[in-house]
């Protein structure tokens, strides 16, 4: 384990994780026997979250139509968090700092304190990393620190290289229909020319949806290597992938985009003083 000025090195024989809590409790690089398992950070990148390799979404995942939502007798509007985006999207952790409050050779936790403002409830979340043979495991959870319920939705945004040599097996029933600004609209089954139950390239089709249903298991192969990700906590996958892009997201979520404006109980209540968790293991195994 290192500790520098901005980063965190954490090591399990030759798997190596380089966490930054300053930009957002992210992952900047995580590699095993010299390969970059997701895509790394670029040294000379800035603080934008979208450079990184992987950044958690709490309190809430990809985007809220118009900041607007209603639960219980709270009316909520959340402010822009990306000047790209009329919507404000993946929460607030990963545009905050984190601090690191444990740390070992191989293991470290991360946690910051929010809400009490436009979010109107106090909560505090916690990250653990630790590595394992060949593996790297994430929690990400939440904890109601407010005297009222509180919905929540967690999810991690990890980044994948290489896209087009990339392979993604995933049993993934039924898909999100989106307008035009990326919002779900509709529900229905996953067209066959969206489906990864046999493992097929992820750049043949341009993707930006949820899938629902999902039984928390994914498969990413290469040439050299494949990623195995196990979510337990986690029925939806968002899949980001464009056919010009050399890079892919596979995101695993508590809830489907735009939960928290549907109003039907689709993201997770928190009962006050309540805990809620997600956790991601990454098995890494050579071809």
């Amino acid at each position: 384990m290192k500790i520098h000025e901005d980063y965190v090195e954490l090591h399990h024989d030759g798997t190596r994780l380089t966490l930054d809590p300053r930009r957002g409790g992210a992952i900047r690089d995580f590699q095993w026997r010299e390969r970059a398992i997701f895509r790394p950070t670029a040294a000379a990148d800035g603080d934008d979250p979208f450079d990184m390799a992987c950044f958690p979404m709490v309190p809430f995942v990809n985007r809220v139509a118009g900041g607007r939502f209603s639960f219980g007798e709270h009316a909520v509007q959340l402010a822009r968090n990306w000047s790209a985006d009329p919507h404000p999207l993946h929460g607030h952790g990963w545009r905050v700092p984190w601090s690191l409050v444990e740390t070992s050779l191989s293991c470290a936790r991360l946690q910051f304190d929010g809400g009490a403002d436009e979010w109107p409830w106090r909560y505090r979340c916690e990250q653990s990393f630790e590595l394992r043979q060949d593996a790297l495991e994430v929690q990400l959870g939440i904890r109601n620190l407010s005297d009222a319920p509180m919905p929540a939705m967690l999810g991690l945004h990890p980044y994948f290289g290489d896209a087009a040599h990339a392979r993604l097996q995933a049993r993934l029933p039924r898909v999100w229909i989106t307008d035009g600004a990326a919002l779900p609209i509709d529900e229905r089954p996953t067209p066959a020319e969206w489906a990864f139950d046999s493992a097929r390239a992820i750049d043949t089709v341009p993707l930006d949806h949820c899938f629902s249903g999902w039984n928390g298991i994914a498969t990413l192969s290469w040439s050299d290597h494949t990623v195995t990700m196990r979510a337990a906590g986690c029925s939806h996958l968002q899949i980001y992938a464009s056919t010009d892009r050399d890079f892919f997201c596979v995101e695993p979520q508590t809830a489907m985009s735009g939960a928290l404006g549907r109003g039907d109980g689709a993201a997770t209540v928190v009962a006050p003083g309540g805990r809620f968790e997600m956790r991601v293991q990454f098995d890494v195994s050579a071809c």
